[in-house]
């Protein structure tokens, strides 16, 4: 019954949301203020597969693109502001963001919501293949899933010099302490929160309507 109410809470708010910017478009999220916890333990990076062969690449204007083997551009998009820290799949920080990222085709969240472990100990293993960006507005995290060419913004509660944290099962966003002034709030999110956004981002996006090229980037129809 709460999965159920959650999906619907989430369907109504996204087709209730305004026209425009896409992130703009993003419906509130229930992230609760408290106090940083205990670092998570980590999971080891997956391999990426021999077949793997979608391209991430973003630029410091804040411009992303997805290529694949052949070199088509599956998606070409914008985000609110330039990118500053980035961490993929379940929360394995990226070190150069402007550095070429592969994914693979073939990922949990790419299989619906069965694939999803929505019941299971640790949800961050529903995680691979995803790509998690703060930019310097801080006002909204994206979260891209290069397998589907989907990407989702999550508004944020507040907070300046974000990072976050991976639970088994929750997202943690993390004021990151400056020496003028130590400490910094702390948000949790469940991850079943977001069961909306990881269905839209699980279905077919614009490569579903056309591919590009170098010289053509955006299909016609």
């Amino acid at each position: 019954m709460r999965l159920a109410v959650l999906l619907l809470t989430g369907a109504l708010a996204w087709a209730q949301a305004p026209a425009g910017l896409p992130w703009k478009a993003a419906p509130a999220l229930p992230w609760q203020l408290g106090e940083a916890g205990p670092a998570p333990a980590g999971l080891a990076a997956p391999t990426a597969p021999a077949s793997a062969d979608l391209t991430v690449r973003l630029a410091a204007d804040g411009a992303l693109r997805i290529t694949d083997g052949k070199g088509l551009i599956r998606l070409r998009t914008g985000l609110p502001g330039r990118p500053l820290r980035v961490w993929r799949d379940w929360g394995v920080p990226v070190a150069d963001p402007l550095a070429p990222m592969v994914f693979d085709r073939r990922t949990p969240l790419g299989r619906g919501i069965g694939g999803m472990l929505v019941g299971a100990p640790d949800f961050r293993l529903a995680l691979e293949g995803l790509l998690w960006i703060l930019d310097d507005d801080e006002g909204y995290l994206a979260v891209v899933h290069p397998a589907t060419a989907r990407v989702v913004y999550l508004p944020l509660p507040g907070g300046q010099n974000l990072a976050l944290a991976f639970h088994p099962d929750h997202l943690e966003l993390r004021e990151r302490p400056a020496a003028a002034r130590p400490g910094g709030a702390a948000w949790d999110l469940p991850w079943l929160a977001l069961l909306p956004q990881f269905i839209q981002l699980g279905q077919a996006g614009a490569d579903s309507r056309g591919q590009g090229t170098a010289l053509a980037p955006f299909p016609k129809d």
